[in-house]
């Protein structure tokens, strides 16, 4: 979007917009998870199909504990990229228990999973977010089968009730803290120069940033349940933004990993983000302004400086520390240019080419 003050000095008109604003419930509180109940009982939904990744014992004690009886169908096998094939047992599954409400208690594929069985049953879903994700606040959601990693907008992806409850990320271990919340900072940076971006999106995306860059270190090295909240808030934000806007090249690029060599999803969206700014930021400066004011960050540093604020709070050291090899780099560009992913910059295969080989190895952006 362009700059509010014209080189004249002159105010600008804003720019002309249309929005569609995203419904939904949304409760913040520490302890917020003891309220899912009653919030199910106003809406009078009494068979739960509780999801929580087998890995989260813990989550699906707490769950289990606050619904009770609710709950008819437990589902505990969650993977990331929510494969195809696993979405349709699960989606047959409830259908066979008779669910009328799925609870989802995690991270971003566990509610992932639950919006792909939403999606396919029409089902209401009611997300406790346990990471710094974001899909719990948009209608976007993705299926994998055969290397190849799908995403589409569908409003019955869109939870209905979303309970952020901060003493839940008390234990929540550094290493997803960090990715986790780089993450939810690229939702806020793509939402700026996403096709459908306006004012209204650009002021949660940047409440988001400079959340993050205020709370986000302290997130990552204690156990602060203020900061942990105020990155949640951040996340929320970013989600909302993205999830009104829609993606831009640094989601397609992630996805495009994911599909192809099955990425970890935070660690690819928290090494990747500081080069896809780079390579963008020459085609977005008003929006690449914008962030840096709110990370405060020379605009020029701005990738630098979100490459510093990754590493503080342990972003893995490039894409050929989750499994991508050099020779590989190649391929992965010209799956960019061929599949022709979303960019306000047009892309180019050296261009492309020196910023995949650049978060192959992790060295600062140039």
């Amino acid at each position: 979007m362009a700059s509010d003050i014209a080189d004249s000095g002159t105010v600008q008109m804003p720019a002309a917009f249309a929005r569609t604003s995203l419904p939904g419930r949304i409760i913040f509180s520490d302890g917020a998870v003891g309220l899912l109940a009653g919030e199910l009982d106003q809406r009078e939904l009494r068979r739960v199909m509780l999801i929580v990744a087998s890995h989260d014992a813990r989550l699906a004690e707490r769950g289990s504990d606050v619904l009770g009886e609710r709950v008819q169908l437990r589902w505990d096998e969650v993977r990331q990229h929510v494969p195809l094939e696993l979405a349709q047992r699960a989606t047959d599954a409830a259908t066979a228990a008779g669910i009328d409400v799925l609870v989802a208690i995690g991270g971003g594929s566990t509610t992932g999973l639950g919006k792909a069985i939403s999606v396919a049953t029409g089902l209401p879903l009611a997300v406790v977010p346990t990471t710094y994700a974001g899909s719990e606040m948009t209608p976007i959601y993705g299926l994998t089968s055969d290397n190849d990693k799908k995403t589409a907008r569908d409003m019955r992806a869109l939870p209905s009730i979303v309970v952020y409850d901060p003493q839940l990320l008390i234990t929540l271990p550094a290493a997803v803290i960090g990715p986790s919340g780089l993450n939810a900072l690229a939702h806020c940076a793509e939402a700026l120069w996403a096709a459908n971006a306006d004012p209204i999106t650009d002021a949660l995306a940047l409440d988001g940033a400079g959340r993050i860059h205020q709370h986000l270190v302290t997130a990552y090295s204690t156990e602060d349940p203020a900061a942990r909240g105020h990155v949640l808030i951040a996340a929320c934000l970013a989600g909302i933004a993205l999830g009104t806007v829609g993606t831009s090249l640094h989601h397609a690029l992630c996805h495009l990993l994911g599909g192809m060599f099955d990425t970890p999803h935070a660690e690819t969206h928290a090494i990747m983000l500081p080069y896809a700014v780079s390579y963008l930021q020459p085609a977005v400066p008003a929006a690449a302004r914008r962030l840096a004011q709110a990370m405060d960050a020379d605009e020029r540093a701005l990738p630098g400086s979100i490459w510093s604020l990754g590493q503080s709070v342990g972003t893995p050291a490039g894409l050929r520390s989750i499994g991508i090899l050099e020779d590989q780099i190649p391929a992965i560009t010209q799956a960019a240019l061929t599949r022709k992913l979303p960019s306000p910059r047009p892309l180019e295969y050296a261009a492309l080419h020196d910023a995949l080989r650049a978060a192959w190895a992790g060295q600062p952006p140039g």
